[in-house]
């Protein structure tokens, strides 16, 4: 596990991250990539890869070696172009949807909906609509 600097050092020496996990439950990692304008080669196991494919931001593929391997080979038959537009788009994915301000506008959206009640309106003591 990388941390501190050297964590952001390999970020920003980086041309991609990989993480073809059998399990991730968000993958901070990944969205930590993101935000360092590095597109993501991630298994299907990592539960934002439905967020990556929807936004181009990176390759997603099976949690196999086989997979893994595939992705890795559509990743390096990119031309720069492509790459150049999977990296802004990393990027713009990151701000979109994992930035703290976009999360904490999904998590008041999610308890707004969540207090409502059948008829549109809110129960005593919940969130106000804004």
């Amino acid at each position: 596990m990388l941390t501190g600097e050297l964590k952001w050092g390999a970020f920003r020496t980086s041309d991609v991250f990989a993480l073809p996990s059998h399990q991730e439950n968000f993958g901070i990692a990944v969205a930590e990539a993101l935000g360092s304008r590095l597109p993501v080669l991630i298994s299907d196991k990592v539960n934002i890869w439905r967020e990556v494919k929807a936004d181009g931001a990176g390759i997603f593929t099976t949690d196999t070696v086989d997979g893994a391997t595939g992705a890795l080979s559509e990743w390096l038959r990119m031309d720069a172009r492509q790459i150049e537009a999977m990296r802004t788009q990393a990027l713009a994915t990151f701000a979109k949807r994992f930035h703290v301000e976009a999360m904490s506008k999904d998590l008041l959206r999610v308890l707004r909906e969540g207090a409502g009640t059948q008829d549109g309106t809110f129960a005593r003591g919940t969130l106000p609509a804004q």
